[in-house]
């Protein structure tokens, strides 16, 4: 999410970027900002005020891109659970259709990773988000559920595609998968930070690869 934008930087005095560019340009700052203040401080204490003066705008420009606070988050989260949703989509794209072991493996190395390398972002985006009311809260159980849903179908289609005799698995298994790791990231947030995130990944993989029907050796994980 950092990418968006240099944060509390504006625009230069002299630039050729279009209106909508600017507006595209300070939008990305105060998403950005948002989510850094957010974790600083915690959704309830943020003000626009917080957010403009990270974000390096008006409080114009801030009221013509959102209309409160709430709305800003919405926005903020709906930006940051694209790009995640990418970081696990993009990994299994650019492999073989049938090398699906190493594609999962692969992106769930990502998507951690990207968790870590954010830690403010990560912060807002899976504590802030469950203390800031129910509409935010629904976004976020919908992006666990489109996670959800690339595993389920990643298994249906693909893992018993290769080998039909794997049983057929209650949709709620995968549910209960992402969940349970949902749950072990807010965890490692809490008690050793964003950036010992990465450190899932073993038991992680294993855990996929056993509902997968897998037969590991505890000493081979992924």
């Amino acid at each position: 999410m950092e990418a968006f934008a240099s944060i509390g930087q504006g625009l230069p005095s002299r630039h050729r970027l279009t209106r909508a560019e600017v507006e595209k340009s300070q939008r990305n700052r105060i998403v950005v900002a948002f989510l850094q203040v957010a974790a600083e401080k915690g959704y309830a204490a943020v003000t626009i005020g917080d957010i403009v003066e990270r974000a390096g705008v008006s409080r114009q420009a801030f009221y013509q891109q959102f209309s409160t606070k709430q709305d800003c988050f919405v926005g903020a989260f709906r930006a940051a659970a694209k790009l995640a949703l990418g970081s696990i989509t993009r990994p299994l794209s650019e492999l073989p259709y049938t090398d699906w072991r190493t594609g999962v493996t692969a992106a769930l190395d990502s998507y951690l990773r990207a968790m870590a390398a954010a830690p403010k972002v990560t912060w807002t985006m899976q504590i802030e988000c469950l203390a800031a009311g129910p509409e935010v809260a629904a976004l976020y159980h919908k992006a666990v559920g489109r996670i959800a849903e690339l595993y389920r179908i990643t298994y249906n289609q693909v893992v018993r595609g290769e080998d039909p005799s794997r049983p057929a698995l209650p949709d709620e298994t995968f549910d209960i998968l992402v969940g349970g790791m949902s749950d072990r990231i807010r965890h490692c947030l809490y008690t050793k930070g964003a950036e010992a995130i990465p450190e899932l990944i073993p038991d992680f993989g294993a855990t996929i690869m056993a509902i997968f029907g897998e037969n590991l050796d505890p000493a081979a994980r992924p």
